[in-house]
């Protein structure tokens, strides 16, 4: 008997072994993503805030799947062109959230214009690809204002921070007016 066929017997399970675990489609072993878009129930944004303050914006959202994976968002300031950027949601938080994003502005000291006035666009996608519905906030920075208090159910003490988001302002050129 040649070597090569005196190892088949043992050929055959390892062949096996190979075929079921290589070239079965490989199981999602966490929360699988079902037909259930992300939907965004509850919001609030400030419409003024002072440069150098922190900007929150209120969310309330749920998925029925428990698969949301990040809040995708553009902003745009006057003359800026916009792009999308990401913030992820946090394990405990994919099934439902009730917290607040923190935008950060400029500094006061910065060489800015005395105002700006920012368009926040948000929504949420799931780990299948869908998104939620889309929100946007519009706000004007200025000196002295003060924010709008945030209604229920966002009024709580130690309302959870779901992440940080940071704007750049177009600064103005030394010597403009």
């Amino acid at each position: 008997m040649t070597p090569l066929v005196k190892d088949i017997p043992m050929l055959i399970p390892i062949t096996l072994f190979l075929l079921m675990t290589c070239c079965t489609p490989l199981r999602n072993k966490g929360t699988q993503s079902g037909g259930s878009p992300p939907v965004i129930t509850y919001s609030f944004a400030s419409k003024e805030v002072s440069h150098g303050d922190n900007w929150r914006i209120y969310v309330e959202a749920n998925d029925p799947d428990g698969d949301m994976r990040y809040f995708a968002y553009t902003i745009g300031t006057s003359g800026r062109g916009r792009r999308v950027d990401y913030v992820h949601i946090k394990k405990g938080d994919r099934a439902e959230m009730l917290g607040y994003l923190r935008v950060f502005t400029s500094s006061p000291g910065d060489p800015q214009a005395e105002w700006a006035h920012l368009t926040l666009t948000l929504y949420i996608q799931d780990r299948g690809g869908k998104v939620s519905n889309t929100l946007t906030f519009p706000v004007a920075l200025s000196r002295g204002v003060k924010q709008s208090s945030p209604p229920p159910p966002f009024d709580i003490e130690g309302l959870k921070r779901l992440g940080q988001i940071w704007v750049e302002l177009p600064r103005t050129p030394t010597g403009a007016p």
